[in-house]
């Protein structure tokens, strides 16, 4: 006899093997959703392997093709195509309509969450808010979109990810696709220098026809964050949340503070302390957060 240990629902010892997860969960009375048949085509089977990943039989070509279609990690099975040669503990992930309905829209990648390190670049115009008083809405619009241009492509050029604007500020992700620190850390360094550089073309801009100019500040931490897509159905967004992504967030902040343009936490400057230049160093208190954080001015990047 084989335990299978549905968390929150029912331990099950089964001797028949031969039949799939689906099947030995039906059998045992658990209303498992299975809205296309069983056939592999809705996912709304899926299961989240807790433990005992091992014990599976691998993914057959029908699993395999709609785990690749719908980005579903390693982890997470259809347990209508899924078999166990010993003791899993697992959990459903569709329990009523409203998941199946939101199973089956699900079709582009990295539908999943996941826990994955990033480094993570926050970057904000000092004040604009006082900027925006003294200009037309069309302008304001305008003179955004023209700073994002220029700071986007920067990002892209450095393998980042732009994961949202909000406002006047951006928020970058490096290494999304990638387990490589030291490199995501030098792509979000090297990132942060080339906006300030991008910044100059468009204070010139800004200069020429309307007589302002912009500072920018930028804050950047290394950390484990959840990735995944969130939001309504029509319009989920990839993104990363998790305390990791606050951090940075303060961290930017702090910029204003001691009037520096690019700060970065211990745990970023570990992986690129070679790498770079460094003014200041500050221990701090960061809103919303316990205990002191050391922080390091980036000046600029050494040769490579």
């Amino acid at each position: 006899m084989t335990k299978i240990t549905f968390e929150n629902e029912k331990v099950i010892e089964e001797d028949n093997l031969d039949q799939s997860l689906l099947e030995i969960s039906l059998k045992h009375g658990i209303s498992h959703m299975h809205v296309c048949g069983g056939h592999a085509r809705c996912s709304t089977c899926r299961v989240i392997i807790c433990d005992g990943l091992e014990n599976l039989q691998p993914k057959n070509k029908l699993e395999q093709t709609l785990a690749d279609k719908k980005g579903l990690e390693d982890n997470i099975r259809l347990a209508c195509q899924t078999r166990v040669k010993g003791p899993v503990s697992l959990r459903r992930l569709v329990l009523d309509d409203r998941d199946a309905d939101l199973a089956i829209a699900d079709e582009l990648q990295q539908t999943t969450g996941r826990e994955h390190a990033v480094a993570i670049l926050f970057s904000d115009i000092r004040g604009f808010t006082r900027f925006s008083e003294r200009h037309l809405p069309y302008d304001i619009i305008h003179i955004l979109n023209r700073y994002f241009q220029e700071m986007g492509e920067v990002v892209l050029a450095n393998h980042g990810y732009i994961d949202k604007y909000i406002g006047d500020g951006l928020m970058a992700l490096f290494g999304v696709d990638e387990q490589q620190p030291s490199s995501n850390c030098r792509h979000a360094i090297t990132a942060a220098m080339q906006m300030q550089q991008a910044l100059e073309r468009v204070n010139d801009y800004l200069k020429q026809n309307f007589n302002e100019r912009f500072e920018i500040g930028i804050g950047i931490h290394f950390g484990e964050v959840v990735l995944g897509k969130i939001g309504h159905r029509d319009k989920a967004q990839f993104t990363a949340i998790g305390d990791a992504v606050n951090l940075a967030s303060r961290i930017e902040g702090e910029t204003k503070m001691i009037d520096s343009s690019i700060l970065v936490s211990e745990c970023m400057y570990a992986h690129i302390k070679d790498q770079v230049h460094i003014g200041q160093t500050l221990k701090t208190q960061l809103k919303g957060k316990s205990g002191d954080y050391l922080l390091y001015e980036v000046l600029e990047l050494t040769s490579t």
